[in-house]
């Protein structure tokens, strides 16, 4: 049962870090639909689509490893007691996943929105 646990765990690093390594090498050409960082700035301005995924590709495959690494090292240090918090390990990941996602938002939005937030064309 252990090792169930421990790939359910492993499941979110992985698709991190497999989606940030599929971006860097080939980023979803501009207003593409499925797996894209598509947001109303995005839409509107291709700078903007090509950096949220520049960005995007960047911080989730280092975001990946992290947790990755931090999770796998704390199910093996804990492995006696690996029911009573497998499942804080995924919240926790998921925290960084959205943390990830606001903190995108956020710098697309000072560097392609002017002062009165609207967007540059």
């Amino acid at each position: 049962m252990y090792e169930l646990y421990f790939l359910i765990v492993m499941l979110s690093p992985a698709a991190m870090l497999a989606v940030g390594v599929l971006w860097k090498i080939s980023p979803p050409p501009y207003q593409s639909k499925g797996l894209a960082y598509s947001t109303e700035l995005t839409r509107k301005n291709p700078e903007a689509w090509t950096a949220a995924h520049g960005h995007c590709a960047k911080l989730w495959t280092r975001i990946g490893v992290v947790s990755g690494a931090a999770s796998a090292i704390l199910m093996v240090l804990f492995k006696e007691n690996y029911a009573a918090f497998w499942m804080w390990l995924i919240v926790g990941q998921m925290v960084l996943f959205c943390i990830s996602v606001f903190m995108i938002d956020l710098l697309l939005k000072n560097t392609f929105s002017d002062h009165n937030g609207d967007e540059h064309s």
